[in-house]
């Protein structure tokens, strides 16, 4: 086996770890002991493990050019990418509620209200939507998925789905959260800077929650 070779599959078993590792992190300390024992101090452990999170995508270089993110003109067309996410999003949201019959979207929106009714501060639940998961998320599902693949744009298609597909479980909501991970995925797409994906993601749900809280 040639050394190209090698290194070419040392990197992407490193990819799958990076992916599986952090999959296995983002479920926070439930995943490692019972609940209840950590109950009342989980918002500090999960906050705990995110920094761990961050240790390792800055050990592995992700951040290399995170400065490039905050750039005036680069910040304008992620700023725009959260607006025209945020428009496709809510045109879905619509067509999805017009034409999926109301029950199944009732059971289809469970899962999610009993998770935001939780045990969790609401504080922390905020925090969550708009800088945790966007972490953790984007990291997962651009940054070290498309270290797996030689071509980008088979990274870019299957990215989007898998993401859309993790968080809809294969329902018809599918199609309502389609136009936000075709968005996200096309952020990092474009210069392949998760930095630029994290800020659009957590945007894009910080929105949703302003709009939720007000509305």
């Amino acid at each position: 086996m040639r050394k190209t070779d090698k290194t070419t599959i040392l990197n992407k078993l490193k990819s799958i770890l990076l992916v599986f590792g952090t999959a296995i992190l983002y479920l926070g300390p439930g995943a490692f002991v019972p609940m209840e024992a950590v109950h009342d101090f989980y918002p500090i452990l999960f906050l705990v493990i995110l920094f761990i999170v961050l240790y390792i995508a800055i050990k592995t270089g992700v951040f290399a050019h995170f400065k490039e993110t905050f750039r005036l003109q680069n910040l304008l067309w992620l700023l725009g990418f959260v607006i025209v996410g945020y428009i496709l999003g809510n045109i879905a949201h619509y067509l999805y509620l017009r034409f999926v019959p109301a029950l199944d979207t009732i059971v289809e929106n469970e899962a999610t209200n009993n998770f935001v009714d939780s045990f969790l501060p609401t504080w922390f639940v905020y925090i969550l939507m708009v800088v945790i998961a966007p972490i953790y998320e984007e990291l997962m599902f651009r940054e070290y998925f498309y270290r797996f693949f030689s071509h980008k744009w088979l990274a870019y298609i299957l990215s989007i789905l898998l993401f859309t597909l993790i968080h809809t479980r294969l329902t018809w909501s599918f199609f309502e959260y389609l136009p936000m991970s075709v968005i996200v995925t096309s952020t990092f797409h474009r210069y392949k800077r998760v930095s630029d994906s994290i800020i659009v993601h957590g945007g894009y749900n910080l929105m949703v929650l302003i709009f939720h809280i007000i509305i």
